[in-house]
């Protein structure tokens, strides 16, 4: 009888598990939940768009580890290591869609900081800074 309890237990769990785990990964495919976190990063940034936008500060995502990100007005993006004091209060940042590199736009001069995922660690995805007001 406690065989028999165990294992319906045990089935109860496992239902329980998958519907949370599809319910929260329902906007991910498959064969996202295998990729690094350096091509889940990329494949979430390459097709952002920026043109001429002025970076406004930093912004936290207090439902995320109060992970930093840098407000954009439409978009933050995480502000990653190797991103941290090149772009500053007031400068003008554009991307290119498909492209990996942000072009800096301060006091007339252009910097481009291209994305090195060789030494990325992983980082929350872009996202509408809308979606982080809303938390």
């Amino acid at each position: 009888m406690i065989l028999k309890n165990t294992k319906v237990s045990f089935l109860i769990s496992l239902i329980g598990f998958l519907i949370l785990f599809i319910y929260f990964n329902n906007k991910k495919g498959l064969s996202d939940l295998f990729k690094s976190g350096a091509d889940s990063f990329i494949s979430e940034f390459s097709p952002i768009e920026m043109q001429k936008q002025k970076y406004l500060g930093g912004v936290a995502d207090s439902l995320n580890h109060m992970n930093a990100y840098m407000n954009f007005g439409d978009i933050c993006l995480p502000m990653l290591d190797q991103w941290k004091n090149k772009i500053e209060f007031g400068d003008y940042v554009s991307k290119e869609k498909g492209s990996l590199t942000l072009l800096i736009e301060r006091n007339n001069k252009k910097n481009y900081l291209h994305f090195d995922s060789i030494n990325f660690k992983g980082a929350p995805p872009p996202c509408r800074c809308k979606e982080l007001s809303k938390k």
